[in-house]
Protein backbone atom coordinates (compact mmCIF):
# COMPACT_ATOMS: atom_id res chain seq x y z
CA UNK A 1 0.00 0.00 0.00
CA UNK A 2 1.35 3.40 -0.95
CA UNK A 3 1.15 6.13 1.64
CA UNK A 4 1.59 9.88 1.57
CA UNK A 5 2.31 12.33 4.33
CA UNK A 6 -0.04 15.24 4.98
CA UNK A 7 0.56 18.04 7.44
CA UNK A 8 -2.43 20.12 8.53
CA UNK A 9 -2.68 23.36 10.42
CA UNK A 10 -5.93 23.62 12.35
CA UNK A 11 -7.31 26.14 14.77
CA UNK A 12 -6.87 25.65 18.49
CA UNK A 13 -10.61 25.11 18.93
CA UNK A 14 -10.70 22.31 16.33
CA UNK A 15 -7.63 20.74 17.93
CA UNK A 16 -9.28 20.82 21.35
CA UNK A 17 -12.47 19.22 19.99
CA UNK A 18 -10.47 16.45 18.29
CA UNK A 19 -8.40 15.90 21.44
CA UNK A 20 -11.56 15.66 23.53
CA UNK A 21 -13.15 13.19 21.11
CA UNK A 22 -9.95 11.14 21.03
CA UNK A 23 -9.91 11.01 24.81
CA UNK A 24 -13.57 9.93 24.96
CA UNK A 25 -12.93 7.15 22.44
CA UNK A 26 -9.60 6.21 23.99
CA UNK A 27 -7.95 6.63 20.58
CA UNK A 28 -4.98 8.65 19.38
CA UNK A 29 -5.51 12.18 18.17
CA UNK A 30 -4.17 11.21 14.74
CA UNK A 31 -6.56 8.26 14.38
CA UNK A 32 -9.48 10.44 15.48
CA UNK A 33 -8.57 13.15 12.95
CA UNK A 34 -8.30 10.62 10.13
CA UNK A 35 -11.59 8.99 11.12
CA UNK A 36 -13.28 12.41 11.16
CA UNK A 37 -11.99 13.25 7.69
CA UNK A 38 -12.90 9.85 6.24
CA UNK A 39 -16.42 9.94 7.63
CA UNK A 40 -17.01 13.34 5.99
CA UNK A 41 -15.65 12.48 2.54
CA UNK A 42 -18.79 10.87 1.03
CA UNK A 43 -21.00 13.82 1.94
CA UNK A 44 -18.45 16.41 0.80
CA UNK A 45 -17.86 14.55 -2.47
CA UNK A 46 -21.60 14.41 -3.20
CA UNK A 47 -22.02 18.12 -2.49
CA UNK A 48 -19.08 19.01 -4.75
CA UNK A 49 -20.43 16.83 -7.57
CA UNK A 50 -23.92 18.37 -7.25
CA UNK A 51 -22.44 21.88 -7.31
CA UNK A 52 -20.37 21.09 -10.41
CA UNK A 53 -23.43 19.65 -12.17
CA UNK A 54 -25.41 22.78 -11.32
CA UNK A 55 -22.62 25.04 -12.59
CA UNK A 56 -22.44 23.08 -15.87
CA UNK A 57 -26.03 24.18 -16.55
CA UNK A 58 -25.09 27.88 -16.41
CA UNK A 59 -24.97 29.32 -19.91
CA UNK A 60 -24.72 32.85 -21.31
CA UNK A 61 -28.45 32.57 -22.12
CA UNK A 62 -29.54 31.88 -18.52
CA UNK A 63 -26.96 34.07 -16.78
CA UNK A 64 -28.43 37.32 -15.49
CA UNK A 65 -26.80 40.55 -14.45
CA UNK A 66 -26.64 42.22 -11.08
CA UNK A 67 -29.91 42.56 -9.15
CA UNK A 68 -30.52 45.70 -7.09
CA UNK A 69 -32.03 44.96 -3.69
CA UNK A 70 -31.95 48.59 -2.55
CA UNK A 71 -29.83 50.32 0.03
CA UNK A 72 -27.83 48.32 2.58
CA UNK A 73 -29.83 47.77 5.77
CA UNK A 74 -27.26 46.03 7.89
CA UNK A 75 -23.62 45.21 7.57
CA UNK A 76 -23.68 44.27 3.87
CA UNK A 77 -21.42 47.16 2.88
CA UNK A 78 -18.33 48.34 4.71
Amino acid sequence: MNTRKLTLEISESVYEKLAHLAQLNEESLERTAIWSILSSLPSLTKKAEEFNQMMERVTPENLHGEIDFGEPVGREFR
